[in-house]
């Protein structure tokens, strides 16, 4: 059956086409080549049966499409009988079953090693809440909307049980999502891919889990940035671990670890290793540098004082011993071949011309005084360090 449209060539029809093993249905518009095909698929023009598609639906367009359904929808690719429910999730909701105790097992195992638990089990804001459930945390209240079912003989009260999250079976009852929620499920896999750019964005939680492994590899650059806290937690399963529980390695390039504001904490119930194969290892700090052990032997870096403490004996082995007298650190360090922060001063006079061979003092952050003269540029020693400190130039006069 087919229309013709009025003063064009297009046409809209319903083809009906049933011949042997191979029945199939089309309604389609030559607008936007828009079309819904049922069955055998294949190609056809007018009378013309063209050459074999496939089997089973397609639903296409030139131009734009959507899918709007209000309380839910259910896209699967487990076997379905069609004799049973059209809402029956039984594999999908035995899957939010298994991510559940998942997610109970791991929140548990992040409170005791004192990490961030999973916010998706343990609520919102405060415990056992979310957006569509004031007593219960978003996989919780997922996996019962999931598993809700609702009174099957009247249309009107159906609609009304899907808020109360029933779960209870009967011969009256039909599944039907307790929220409107979209679920997509496949037994081998699904597969989400992008030519450009693939966004996900949550407004409440994104959760992430598998019961296997889990891989990102990036190209170029991953980035992940929190408003709060991010909690990493490796090796929280007995029996599973691995000779290196958490590896952060950068191949190529420094590998920089901050707290900007407050401190960091490195502990381990064994052995602590701090070592550089081919240069320094250095410490700093503001205040003090305190090293010390259970025994109650301590070194103290503190000020311009170094203190040592001993219960028992303090042996110094040396083929050669030489104290000297006092010095600061950045004046020694300005004999280092190289540092993490240096700086040179140029001396300029009113005219705008350098102020060679003049004569300057230095005054370091921890008391250093360095003395020297500018040289045919205007420029003074290079002074080094091992963090950000404050510096002050005298200028005494010509050479």
């Amino acid at each position: 059956m087919r229309s013709q449209e009025w003063g064009g060539s297009g046409y809209s029809q319903l083809v009906f086409d049933d011949s042997n093993g191979q029945l199939r249905t089309q309604l389609a518009t030559t607008q936007a080549a828009t079309q819904l095909n049922l069955g055998h698929l294949i190609h056809s023009a007018d009378n013309y049966r063209g050459s074999f598609r496939g089997e089973g639906f397609e639903l296409r367009t030139d131009a734009w499409g959507s899918v709007r359904c209000e309380r839910g929808l259910w896209l699967s690719a487990y076997a379905h009988n069609q004799n049973e429910p059209a809402g029956l999730a039984v594999q999908q909701v035995a899957l939010l079953n298994q991510l559940n105790a998942l997610g109970k097992t791991f929140s548990q195992a992040a409170k005791t090693h004192l990490t961030s638990p999973l916010a998706a089990h343990e609520g919102i804001n405060k415990p056992s809440t979310s957006q569509l459930s004031e007593t219960q945390a978003p996989l919780a209240i997922l996996q019962k909307s999931a598993s809700t079912t609702v009174t099957g003989t009247e249309l009107g009260t159906g609609y009304t049980d899907a808020p109360q999250r029933e779960t209870s079976a009967g011969n009256a009852r039909v599944p039907h999502t307790g929220d409107p929620i979209l679920g997509i499920s496949a037994p081998a896999g699904v597969m989400h891919v992008a030519g450009q750019a693939l966004h996900w964005n949550a407004g409440e939680t994104l959760t992430l889990a598998s019961g296997q492994d889990s891989d990102a590899a990036i190209m170029h650059r991953a980035r992940l940035h929190s408003g709060q806290a991010i909690g990493v937690l490796a090796a929280a399963s007995k029996g599973q671990r691995e000779d290196t529980a958490l590896s952060i390695v950068a191949g190529e390039g420094e590998l920089d670890i901050q707290a900007q504001h407050d401190q960091i904490k490195l502990q381990a119930k064994d052995h602590l290793h701090v070592a550089s194969r081919s240069a320094e290892v250095e410490l700093a700090a503001g205040k003090t540098i305190h090293i010390a052990t259970a025994g109650g032997a301590s070194i103290t870096i503190e000020n311009g004082n170094i203190t040592f403490n001993a219960p028992g004996e303090i042996k110094v082995q040396a083929g050669r011993k030489s104290f000297v007298g006092a010095t600061q650190l950045s004046r020694e360090m300005n004999e280092w071949p190289d540092s993490k922060f240096d700086q040179r001063v140029k001396m300029v006079l009113r005219s705008g011309k350098a102020a060679c061979n003049q004569r300057y003092e230095i005054h370091r952050a921890d008391g250093a005084v360095i003395r020297g003269i500018t040289d045919g540029d205007g420029w003074t020693q290079l002074q080094q360090g091992i963090s950000l400190d404050g510096a002050t130039v005298k200028w005494l006069g010509k050479a």
